[in-house]
């Protein structure tokens, strides 16, 4: 039977080439970190795959150099973006109304005389976060762990302070409903605290002073109407204070940790591959102080609200930095079902939820504090 020019099309068409199909023939040598021996049958597809990887890192080369433009924007007029300014604002600033609240904000120093305890404050946690916040963006996990950690905290006692307004304030509508109408007390002067913060966290953290403030000018209009003692009225005030405070001592202590060079400057591959005993003597280090450290969190699956972008490496080489990581078996790392090479490989990612006890540990022995002999 004569082939038609169409069957002959199909006969002589060139298949695509399949990264995936490719990868996975060659596996056991990207595995092993090895190259393809000349010899070797698989040879010719190892240059194809290297070719194409290659092909792809010059395209996002010149996709950058041209800051993402389209193709018919030449680079100098895409460049242009370069120039354009930050966005600024004029100060940012909170009114105050009462002591407690302003208290928490600024903390208290060591006194000289011993005579006052210390008292961390917002605005020094604000920095601390901050400088978490920094550490996130040089792809350190441990600091996007704490910060994930003290988002799901800080949330957590803005919706217990919001639960308190609301009981407090349902016993001033009672007696609105009888014609007695109450107003929440408010400072005739109030304190104007400038922020000044350059992180997303030291906003939040001046959130729930907010809340606070809002809260003792509640539990203070109940005392004075007298509606509650004054010794109820200072049992409440210590009863939202003492977690705030504990959780402030937490993320200070966290910080104090990630601030020494040695842990600063460890990133998710120093975690998965160590490449040196002092990379690994600093990883256990770590691993000792936070040992919950979730898969999720080490593969970028689970990040901080305003986590900032990290440049990601090639396919080849998560490949075979997740492989040699699990292969050496970190307490640090989960390598289990959902974190499956292949799986990765395929793009069939099994996302996962933060996991209750690894909040549990931050509030306890996996929360700043190195385990005791």
């Amino acid at each position: 039977m004569a082939t038609t020019g169409k069957d002959a099309k199909r006969s002589t068409a060139v298949p695509k080439f399949d990264p995936d199909e490719a990868r996975r023939q060659l596996r056991e040598f990207l595995d092993a970190d090895q190259d393809v021996p000349s010899h070797h049958p698989l040879y010719p597809l190892s240059l194809l795959l290297s070719a194409w990887e290659d092909a792809q890192e010059a395209e996002k080369r010149d996709y950058t150099s041209r800051l993402g433009a389209d193709k018919g924007v030449g680079k100098d007029e895409a460049r242009t973006m370069l120039s354009v300014g930050s966005l600024d604002s004029d100060d940012d600033y909170m009114l105050v109304h009462t002591r407690q609240a302003l208290r928490l904000f600024i903390g208290r120093g060591r006194d000289p005389e011993g005579k006052l305890a210390r008292i961390p404050g917002a605005k020094n946690v604000g920095a601390a976060l901050r400088n978490l916040w920094q550490l996130s963006g040089q792809d350190n996990p441990y600091a996007d762990w704490m910060l994930i950690l003290s988002e799901f905290e800080i949330d957590d006692l803005m919706k217990q302070l919001g639960q308190a307004v609301v009981e407090a304030r349902g016993r001033i509508e009672t007696l609105g409903a009888a014609g007695m109408h109450l107003s929440i007390l408010k400072s005739r002067e109030p304190a104007k605290v400038t922020l000044g913060f350059r992180s997303p966290y030291g906003f939040l953290i001046s959130r729930l002073v907010m809340d606070f403030d809002l809260y003792v000018r509640v539990v203070k209009t109940l005392a004075g109407r007298d509606l509650i003692s004054a010794e109820k009225e200072r049992e409440l005030l210590n009863a939202r204070l003492r977690p705030m405070r504990a959780f402030f001592d937490r993320v200070l202590r966290n910080q104090n940790v990630l601030q020494v060079p040695a842990y600063a400057a460890l990133t998710r591959a120093d975690v998965l591959n160590p490449k040196s005993k002092d990379i690994k003597d600093r990883v256990q280090a770590l691993a000792e102080i936070w040992p919950v450290l979730p898969a999720e969190v080490l593969e970028r699956r689970k990040l901080p609200k305003h986590a900032k972008p990290i440049r990601r490496g090639t396919v080849r080489e998560r490949w075979v930095n997740r492989t040699r990581g699990c292969r050496r078996g970190w307490p640090a790392m989960s390598c289990q079902g959902s974190m499956d090479v292949g799986n990765r490989v395929s793009g069939q990612d099994q996302d996962s939820g933060l996991p209750l006890g690894s909040v549990k540990g931050f509030k306890g022995k996996g929360a700043g504090a190195r385990k005791r002999g």
